[in-house]
């Protein structure tokens, strides 16, 4: 019988929901024994749908169950304390993205892991995604050539006054929607080096802050491989782009794996010197733009929500082989650097340099 390492869950809300729970039933690896949420409603009703013990308090699931893994999706406002207390207790760490929001937290998490002896993952989902995959696969294979431009452009919405604010984000903190920098751009500064090989050398932006005024954010960064990458978001205006180029999707998180027909799926593209990517990540399609042709390129059939159970099997992998994590602390530390800085150019003015790298 294959071994495997038992799951504990800190907060059950709709990322546990839609993304985890459903993806992790499939795991070949992973029993899910138990979860923390502070709603009663929902972990009586989220502990009784998928089996596990419920508690109230995730210090007392931590001190009680004989865990090998604890995932953290609470938001990241109190991602430390929960992580340095799972290391005390010799539990390994899953911390979704962004892991803090600070350096200094974000710091003290990957110290606590590596001192306490502890394997940190982050929870950088895209990674696993198999148009992403692809996409790796191709641009080592110098389909692309060398990377110019990775870009992202995410706009619409309904107007100002329909904008919510993810209420993960205390008041002042960066972070607003579910689309923008901190939340979701946080994914793309991941793909870029991830795909390029390279560690981000300096940014220029502006991020939101949660409760101020909805505006456009930005993110314009340069690779220390000279790749330029570029982010523009805004969810307090309208769609531009014609209904036509719609297509069938996976995400916004397909509900309970049920695709849909999204009229503006989102989507990333990739510029080289002899190629071209244009990445649907929900809808798991890719397209490839060269001299002599433009082609659908065939990727494996991964429905939503698979990538986070291909996620936690790499974790349980690592952990039951004694290897290191796919994805680090470190990974999660960079990401959230990038981010950082972009609040701070906004705030300086300036370009601001991303040193010295953290390893």
């Amino acid at each position: 019988m294959m071994k495997k390492c038992r799951v504990g869950l800190v907060g059950l809300g709709s990322v546990a929901q839609i993304c985890h729970l459903p993806a992790y039933i499939n795991a070949k690896n992973i029993e899910v024994a138990a979860g923390a949420e502070i709603r009663k409603e929902v972990l009586q009703q989220v502990s009784a749908d998928w089996g596990f013990k419920g508690y109230s308090n995730y210090e007392e699931m931590l001190d009680k169950e004989k865990l090998d893994i604890v995932c953290i999706l609470t938001g990241p406002r109190i991602s430390r304390r929960i992580a340095e207390h799972a290391a005390e207790c010799k539990i390994n760490v899953l911390v979704e993205k962004p892991m803090a929001l600070s350096l200094e937290d974000a710091r003290a998490i990957i110290d606590t892991c590596k001192g306490e002896k502890v394997k940190l993952f982050y929870g950088e989902t895209y990674r696993f995604f198999p148009s992403l995959k692809k996409a790796e696969e191709m641009i080592k294979g110098g389909y692309l050539g060398d990377i110019h431009l990775l870009l992202e452009t995410l706009i619409g919405g309904t107007g100002e006054e329909h904008f919510e604010c993810c209420d993960i984000y205390p008041p002042g903190a960066p972070g607003a929607g579910g689309w923008g920098l901190t939340d979701h751009g946080i994914h793309l500064v991941d793909t870029f080096r991830w795909l390029t090989k390279s560690d981000v050398d300096w940014v220029f932006g502006r991020g939101l802050r949660a409760g101020h005024k909805p505006e456009t954010e930005f993110l314009t960064l340069q690779l220390k491989n000279g790749a330029i990458g570029q982010l523009i978001y805004n969810e307090a205006t309208f769609h531009s782009d014609m209904p036509y180029e719609g297509m069938f999707s996976w995400g916004s998180y397909g509900a309970k794996g049920v695709s849909r027909w999204e009229s503006y799926p989102g989507n990333f593209r990739i510029h080289g010197s002899r190629g071209a990517l244009r990445v649907f990540l929900f809808p798991n399609k890719m397209y490839y733009f060269s001299k002599e042709k433009v082609e659908e390129i065939g990727i494996e059939d991964f429905p939503f929500p698979a990538p986070w159970g291909l996620q936690i099997e790499s974790f349980a992998d690592s952990i039951l082989n004694d290897t290191e994590p796919e994805i680090t602390g470190i990974d999660g530390f960079k990401a959230l650097q990038v981010i950082l800085a972009a609040y701070e150019s906004f705030e300086t003015k300036k370009i601001v340099e991303i040193n010295p790298p953290l390893k």
